[in-house]
């Protein structure tokens, strides 16, 4: 008889995750305003959402919330994660601080596991801030979970062809991702205007330049990004 090999520590991540609706949002490449989705989406979902913090090299999602700086605590029942508002932040950060890591790539899969697996993670939604590119946290997700892909780009030509091969790798694994184009377009006395031409996304963002003034308080920002999120995006996501 062949018995397969249990990791213990797998099995407590997929029991923390099941029964969820998991929203992955990923990007091909930096600087294209995924966490900023991530942000904006968990804030959006009701009544609650976690949002779970992997892009363990920038750990932007503690800095848009304001709490790069604040400790996780852990209860007899595991991580607690950070409240604000409607959403239940848990982050690498909470336990580094606002400190650079580096980790070698299993280690990065181990610590995502352990992570989810240690975690208190009530909510009905569980969103995931992916790091940039097709890493082991992808392969990792699949293991643990069935989940809905977000795919983030901006409309440059560069961006947009990068995550086409992403798009292309999800659809290999049967896997139907939405692609968000963000800072596509601004509203100019009622109509869209797209500068940089693209606008053949499930969902295309505006430019609000406002946002800027809400890195730290994500929470308290309500302009058209997160309208547009609310409308747009999350009728889109159907479980």
């Amino acid at each position: 008889m062949w018995w397969k090999k249990v990791e213990p520590l797998l099995e407590l991540a997929k029991g923390k995750l099941k029964g969820k609706k998991v929203i992955a949002v990923m990007s091909s490449k930096g600087g294209v305003g995924k966490s900023v989705v991530s942000a904006l989406l968990s804030l959006s979902l009701v009544p609650s959402a976690t949002l779970i913090d992997l892009d363990i090299h920038s750990m932007g999602i503690a800095k848009l919330f304001g709490v790069e700086n604040r400790s996780l605590e852990v209860s007899k029942e595991g991580i607690v994660p950070i409240k604000i508002g409607n959403v239940n932040l848990i982050s690498l950060a909470g336990i580094v601080r606002d400190r650079y890591v580096i980790l070698p790539g299993r280690n990065q899969s181990n610590v995502m596991k352990e992570l989810i697996a240690y975690s208190i993670i009530n909510s009905d939604y569980v969103v995931f801030d992916l790091p940039p590119g097709l890493g082991d946290e992808v392969l990792v997700l699949e293991e643990l979970t069935d989940f809905k892909p977000v795919a983030v780009t901006t409309p440059s030509k560069i961006a947009i062809k990068v995550v086409k091969n992403l798009i292309d790798y999800l659809n290999e694994r049967g896997k139907k991702s939405l692609i968000v184009v963000n800072m596509s377009y601004f509203n100019c006395h009622g109509k869209r205007e797209y500068p940089f031409g693209y606008k053949d996304g499930d969902v295309n963002l505006p430019i609000d330049p406002n946002l800027e003034e809400y890195i730290g308080k994500i929470h308290e920002y309500n302009g058209d990004v997160k309208k547009v999120i609310e409308k747009e995006l999350i009728p889109k996501l159907v479980f």
